[in-house]
């Protein structure tokens, strides 16, 4: 039996070495896909506060332990839009609600609770200009002041630093026609802000603000029609930082002066909404894609383990609407646990073992 034992493990090594002398991958890496609910539901938005995930969703706002079993639980807002949060305690939470229904007379509004969602109050606030409100569209915490969040509108980059009641520009103006700005602040240099979105005729615009000054802007870095969705920053030297547009997912080691193109799904027009690093590894990049129609389509995550050269993908065929809104990577030992935020398809995690 000895024998026999160590005669299969020698002809295992051979076939593995063989495998790799011949330039063949061979996967270790182990996924397993776990539903956490609001099934039917879009997903805005996902923030990992701890152990608690939260889920802006266009029925509420909801929060769950990852680290215990149950469903999520509504926090508020049940069957309205909530586009983002700033979770700046378990009991004070500051959300933007926007109107999704056509011809509403709701207006956007910012809200507050100081108890954990039992009670929420309006806040008056001057997001907008004063004259008119206008909607937030996205939040940006601070990465080492946590009192000063940044939040964006239609063009415009605004900050507050008392909780969201008053806000001066940044960058842009108010009221302008335009298609909802994203903004992200680079953890590893917090005086850098990247943000970006899409102006009045479908034009995908990027900026890079450097201690509140705009350093470049790109117009047409990408094919039109195109939005910037998401940017993520590795803490490598030089530092890789990945941008997400419809139609493409690009990636600068030089503050912008090159780009390489990671994606080219312009013709598919695949949105590349959601993208995380590992914590642990950062060679290891994730994206997943959102199709912008209204009939079921694939989960389908791709990954890559030398920062974005080659990637390889995963696919879920049991999930029916697998398109990505956001992903969030938590690194653990041994494994990475991905959640993902989908169109009408709810919350999944995805645990990649290593």
């Amino acid at each position: 039996m000895k024998f026999r034992t160590s005669f299969y493990m020698i002809l295992l090594l051979l076939i593995s070495m063989s495998c790799r002398e011949d330039g063949l991958d061979i996967e270790t890496n182990v996924f397993t896909l776990n539903s956490l609910g609001l099934v039917n539901t879009t997903v805005n938005q996902l923030v990992l506060k701890d152990n608690r995930l939260y889920a802006m969703t266009t029925k509420g706002i909801y929060v769950k332990n990852i680290n215990e079993q149950g469903n999520f639980r509504l926090l508020g807002f049940e069957g309205e839009n909530i586009e983002d949060a700033v979770i700046f305690s378990e009991n004070d939470i500051l959300v933007s609600f926007r109107d999704i229904v056509f011809f509403s007379e709701k207006e956007p509004a910012l809200y507050r609770t100081l108890n954990g969602g039992e009670s929420w109050a309006k806040l008056e606030t001057n997001f907008g200009g004063g004259e008119f409100p206008e909607a937030i569209h996205d939040f940006e915490v601070h990465p080492t002041n946590p009192n000063l969040i940044y939040a964006t509108g239609n063009q415009v980059i605004a900050k507050s630093s008392d909780f969201g009641v008053t806000w001066e520009p940044v960058w842009g103006d108010w009221q302008i026609f335009a298609n909802r700005m994203r903004v992200f602040v680079n953890p590893f240099a917090p005086n850098e802000i990247w943000a970006g979105g899409q102006g009045a005729i479908e034009n995908g615009f990027l900026v890079y603000i450097k201690g509140e000054e705009e350093q470049n802007q790109w117009n047409g870095l990408v094919p039109n029609p195109t939005v910037v969705k998401k940017v993520v920053f590795d803490n490598q030297s030089p530092q890789g930082i990945y941008v997400g547009w419809e139609g493409e997912l690009a990636k600068t080691t030089d503050k912008g002066a090159t780009w390489q193109t990671l994606f080219d799904r312009h013709e598919e027009a695949h949105f590349f909404m959601g993208i995380g690093i590992s914590q642990n590894d950062p060679n290891l990049v994730f994206t997943g894609k959102w199709i912008k129609i209204e009939d079921p389509q694939p989960l389908e995550l791709y990954y890559s383990q030398d920062k974005g050269s080659t990637w390889k993908t995963k696919n879920f065929p049991g999930v029916e609407f697998g398109g990505v809104y956001d992903l969030i990577v938590k690194s653990e030992s041994g494994r990475e646990r991905i959640f993902v935020g989908l169109d009408k398809g709810g919350v999944y995690e995805i645990i990649m073992s290593r």
